[in-house]
């Protein structure tokens, strides 16, 4: 009995070793020390038990296989474009510009004038280009590739100097509108807070911040594949245009429904229309755009519409004083909050 019983045990110790295997294949956490220490386990095992049925010796050669394949697999990441950007961006990623030192775009205030000034003195970095986009502050850069990029306000963007190999790959966190240059040999690839899109030419939109819980991606024109998650718990979707794309980070789930693309395409503009909008949305939407807190102290705003074109070449200051012209409230700007007219 007892025999059997350290038999039984052993065999879940043994398939609880490839099960470790299993579970870190293509995702390379175990370190070369315990990939040797469970290579040597597995090779005396299928030495010193000859008796072992045909499935369990299928099974230790697969494992066997695994881990080679694994090793494999970790080498070649380790050399891939896309392990270096990520490596690069996670040291750049929740970094602060500090005294605007890293603050090199300039925001387009004159409204007469073309929204796609060329970012400045862009920092490089061990191959790899950071722009960062401050508080307030709008650009559009042209990639090495001819991809056109506008970047709204605390945004940044990572990207080689110069693409090589068989893809363009790029790091976003923030907001940004892509106008990707077609390339079917070389898919284009924007990798953001656990979201990766994959493109061929095309334009869309994406929000991706480390501080939101809900991120999402808005297709154009062209298609793209939205992905998220690794190997064996990898989720995809196909994209066509008119459709966005939300993934819940805390529940790991992915929601797909139909927009209206014309206030993302108007957007890189500098301006966004609104039919028989209330102002309390209309608030929310220019916070949103100028990642700032505007303070409503609860007012009831809803019964207050507006249709027309929001300027946002302009200041926040200006867009909302003009707003707030002929309605009974006021924009006080130094606080940054509604308040009642005083009559």
């Amino acid at each position: 009995m007892d025999s059997k019983n350290n038999s039984e045990h052993s065999e879940r110790e043994f398939a609880g070793e490839i099960k470790q295997v299993l579970n870190h294949v293509g995702n390379e956490k175990l370190s070369p020390l315990v990939k040797d220490e469970l290579w040597e386990k597995i090779a005396l095992r299928s030495v010193n038990k000859p008796f072992l049925s045909s499935w369990k010796l299928y099974l230790q050669v697969a494992a066997i296989l695994f881990i080679v394949s694994g090793i494999g697999i970790w080498l070649y990441q380790q050399n891939t474009p896309t392990h270096k950007l990520l490596d690069f961006a996670a040291t750049q990623v929740g970094k602060k510009s500090g005294t605007d030192q890293h603050q090199t775009l300039k925001p387009n205030t004159d409204a007469s004038a073309s929204s796609d000034h060329e970012a400045e003195n862009i920092t490089t970095t061990n191959d790899f280009n950071t722009l960062v986009v401050g508080n307030g502050q709008r650009s559009v850069i042209k990639l090495p590739d001819g991809t056109k990029v506008w970047l709204n306000s605390d945004s940044r963007l990572i990207y080689p100097v110069a693409f090589s190999g068989d893809t363009r790959e790029v790091y976003l966190e923030g907001e940004a509108y892509f106008d990707v240059s077609h390339d079917k040999k070389h898919p284009f690839y924007v990798h953001a807070n656990k979201m990766d899109i994959k493109v061929l030419g095309t334009e869309f939109y994406v929000s991706s911040s480390a501080n939101s819980d809900r991120n999402y991606a808005v297709l154009v024109a062209g298609s793209i594949a939205f992905s998220t998650g690794s190997w064996l718990n990898k989720i995809e979707r196909q994209l066509v245009p008119g459709q966005r794309i939300n993934y819940d980070l805390k529940e790991n789930k992915l929601l797909i429904s139909e927009v209206k693309t014309a206030e993302f395409q108007s957007w890189k503009e500098g301006f966004v229309d609104v039919n028989s909008e209330s102002l309390d949305l209309i608030i929310q939407r220019i916070a949103k755009y100028y990642n700032i807190e505007i303070s409503t102290q609860q007012l009831d705003l809803s019964n207050e519409k507006f249709s027309g074109r929001l300027d946002f070449q302009r200041s926040a200051d200006d867009v909302l004083n003009i707003l707030c012209a002929g309605t009974p409230y006021v924009y006080n700007g130094v606080e940054r909050r509604l308040e009642l007219r005083k009559r």
